[in-house]
């Protein structure tokens, strides 16, 4: 039954596997943007990665988030380089989050959870709502 293998090995060779995961190789932390942490913005951010063969990522489609935190993760997924492969399409989600700090000196944290999600970190200096008896801010 030779015509019966054939037909199988036909069958085999045109229904394709699906689409394996593609993890990164190089990813790159980011800064929390300035302008969104003095404005306390945060949120998720979530992105389409357009995976090239090469497991370059071209321009990110946007898909949900503030624009003042979609710039920052559309230009840091940019610099990821995944795994040669297939091309493809993935999701990627950028959780950006704040917090309330005593000292001046706000810093970022980067966590991965590879291969489809980050989450950002930073302080945020407090607010002064310190006034003088004449209502003006005070200059301590």
């Amino acid at each position: 039954m030779p015509a019966r293998g054939l037909l199988i090995a036909l069958l085999l060779l045109t229904v394709s596997p699906q689409t394996q995961l593609r993890f990164p190789i190089h990813v790159v932390s980011l800064i929390y943007p300035p302008l969104a942490r003095q404005a306390r913005i945060t949120g998720d951010v979530v992105l389409i990665a357009q995976i090239g063969t090469d497991g370059s990522v071209s321009i990110p489609i946007r898909k949900s988030g503030h624009p003042l935190l979609l710039q920052a993760a559309e230009d840091n997924l940019k610099t990821w380089k995944f795994q040669s492969g297939e091309s493809h399409e993935m999701e990627v989600t950028y959780h950006f989050k704040l917090s309330e700090q005593s000292s001046g000196n706000p810093q970022t944290e980067c966590s991965f959870d590879l291969p489809d999600s980050v989450t950002i970190f930073s302080h945020t200096a407090p607010v002064n709502t310190a006034t003088s008896r004449l209502g003006k801010p005070s200059s301590k």
